[in-house]
């Protein structure tokens, strides 16, 4: 496919820092991909001077797909990263220059973060999950908005026991939490002279910068003037939707007041909504006064079919959805190309009504979660933890993890190792060795931690010595660590297949890639229509969408209205020839009690009321 004008003057005009303002379906990652080839083959720049930044895995992963399509030596690649695996990597490169952190820190993942940090600090101040989560979302909040900037900041935080109970618990197991992972990165850019980096970042191009909050923009900010790097970014404020967070999309509306000799770049022509769905979604998003006006059409060729369909209850709408399904069925759309996309999805109050309703015709379907969090149940974190330790025997939390998971060892040697750690003034894989070396001597459940670390030791000595191939690791970490559920062994299998993953290292590095937002990989994906929360959508398209209970309780709900609109609009421009939005009078049973007003009475969200483009129509009715 040739290059548009617009997509060619972004890429070629001499100019150092470019920001591409790029909606919906005009081409992003194809002039992204574009820019790097010309780059590489056209300007002879080393792939080792190119740094490419995500905001997912799942688009670090496409992103990579589509650049080996184009680079056809594999060599000259350049780096691909999600920001927050590009800041561990440059932390971990920079260690012994941080004396703030812990000597040899880890990340804690999801598991350890939930199941270990949380649960030891509720334990240890007396206080509820709700609370606990709470604290630690503050703690995010002052690194993701840059307010741990200020001095005070730890002084202003109204529970000093909290801060206090973390850091000491911090210390023992070493670790860096995901969240602040960033700003620790941006810290040491601040602090540290002469940072180490694999090689001159002389062109850093960062995808989805809408999506950056304060603290991630510091951090390009920092590249861009302290190394001269030249930024090429790609965004659109009109997709930010990530607020949980603090994506910040003022970032990018400023992004020329904020970096020097730069230069907006516009793409108009959407290749992806026919123009009766551009069309409605367009009229959503403008009425955000404090967007950046833009202009953007559909070069489609074809109107495309838009509806809105009120129904009584979600019983009616769940059927009718269902015939409008084998509808398009017949028409040649396969289920694979439908989606369905919900605001929320708490305790499975939407998709189970759907799911039942499909399964009675029977059309296939699946609520997307994120196949990756069965890694975080129990017997997903046993062989995780095992593959951790046996890369650095020095990692407290997987030492801790292989504990956790096991059977018959409890709270009492948690602890036990603890306050053998906190009274020594050491770290907890300090105490454990010393402890291990002994027979654990001493220590509650002795006989079973012997067993345990005993198998793995054994597994390392034969690793060291070669004495099996990578896949014959693998299955002896599934018998020691007691591993029986199949989908977990399947899945864990299909992840080495899919990431042509070759040893314990490369298995490292995918774990030290989960870091950072995630979204569920197109390759675990079944062949179904999806079933999907709004936030999942991003990124992805489908020849007919719909949207579910678009309804003032949920969209804008009690939320940030500018929010909702652009996560409304975000939903919109996700479909290709097919939008359907459906909409009740009412909610029974599980969906009485959703949104902001508990209820059944419901009411047409007012970012689609009275547009003159789409009108109501009974949804029983419907046919196309």
């Amino acid at each position: 496919m040739p290059l548009t004008e617009e997509q060619l003057i972004a890429i070629q005009e001499n100019v150092k820092n470019k920001i591409l303002f790029a909606g919906p379906g005009t081409g992003k990652s194809f002039t992204l991909k574009k820019y790097i080839k010309d780059l590489i083959e056209e300007k002879g720049v080393s792939q080792n001077n190119i740094f490419v930044l995500t905001f997912t895995r799942s688009s670090k992963f496409d992103l990579i797909k589509d650049i080996k399509g184009e680079i056809k030596e594999e060599s000259k690649i350049p780096a691909i990263s999600t920001l927050h695996g590009f800041a561990l990597r440059c932390l971990m490169k920079n260690k012994k220059k941080i004396s703030s952190l812990p000597t040899n820190f880890k990340i804690a993942d999801t598991f350890e973060e939930e199941n270990i940090i949380k649960e030891d600090l509720k334990k240890t101040l007396g206080i509820s999950k709700d609370d606990i989560d709470e604290l630690f979302r503050r703690l995010s909040a002052n690194w993701e908005t840059l307010n741990a900037d200020s001095s005070s900041w730890e002084t202003d935080f109204d529970n000093p026991n909290f801060l206090g109970a973390w850091k000491e618990h911090r210390k023992i197991y070493g670790y860096v939490l995901r969240s602040e992972l960033v700003y620790q990165f941006k810290k040491m850019l601040d602090e540290i002279e002469n940072v180490k980096f694999d090689d001159e970042i002389k062109y850093l191009i960062v995808d989805e910068y809408q999506d950056l909050n304060k603290c991630d923009l510091s951090v390009i900010h920092f590249l861009n003037k302290k190394f001269g790097s030249n930024l090429f970014c790609s965004g659109d404020d009109d997709q930010s939707i990530y607020q949980f967070r603090y994506a910040f999309p003022e970032g990018i509306r400023n992004f020329t007041n904020d970096i020097k000799d730069s230069k907006e770049y516009y793409l108009s022509e959407c290749k992806r909504c026919d123009s009766k769905i551009l069309d409605l979604a367009l009229q959503v998003i403008r009425q955000d006064l404090r967007r950046r006006s833009k202009s953007i059409k559909s070069v489609t060729g074809n109107e495309g079919v838009v509806t809105l369909l009120r129904f009584k209850n979600q019983f009616e709408e769940a059927k009718k959805i269902s015939n409008i399904i084998l509808e398009l069925n017949n028409k040649g759309i396969e289920n694979k190309d439908i989606l369905i996309l919900l605001r929320n999805d708490r305790y499975n109050a939407f998709s189970k009504v759907l799911i039942e309703e499909f399964n009675k015709i029977p059309i296939s379907s699946f609520k997307v979660g994120n196949s990756l969090k069965k890694l975080n149940s129990n017997e997903g974190k046993k062989f995780l933890s095992i593959i951790k330790y046996l890369i650095d025997n020095e990692n407290d939390l997987a030492i801790r993890s292989i504990m956790e998971c096991a059977n018959g060892i409890g709270a009492k040697t948690f602890e036990y190792f603890y306050e053998a750690a906190r009274t020594k003034d050491k770290r907890f894989y300090e105490v454990f060795k010393e402890s291990y070396e002994s027979g654990f001597v001493g220590t509650p459940t002795q006989n079973k931690l012997k067993d345990i670390f005993n198998k793995i030791e054994e597994l390392r000595y034969t690793i060291n010595n070669n004495e099996s191939t990578f896949f014959e690791y693998i299955n002896k970490i599934f018998i020691i660590s007691d591993i029986y559920e199949e989908n977990i062994k399947d899945l864990i299998l299909e992840i080495i297949k899919i990431e042509e993953i070759k040893d314990f290292k490369d298995f490292l590095t995918f774990i030290e890639d989960l870091l950072g937002p995630e979204k569920e990989p197109e390759e675990y994906n079944k062949n179904s229509v999806r079933i999907m929360t709004m936030h999942q959508a991003k990124g992805l398209t489908a020849k007919a969408v719909f949207v579910v209970a678009a309804e003032d309780e949920y969209l804008p709900g009690k939320l940030n209205i500018d929010e909702e609109r652009r996560l409304l609009y975000v939903s919109l421009t996700r479909a290709r020839n097919y939008l359907f939005v459906t909409f009740c009078n009412d909610r029974l049973g599980q969906q009485e009690h959703t949104g902001k007003s508990k209820g059944t009475a419901r009411t047409l969200t007012n970012y689609l009321r009275d547009l003159p483009s789409v009108v109501p129509e009974d949804g029983n009715n419907f046919s196309f």
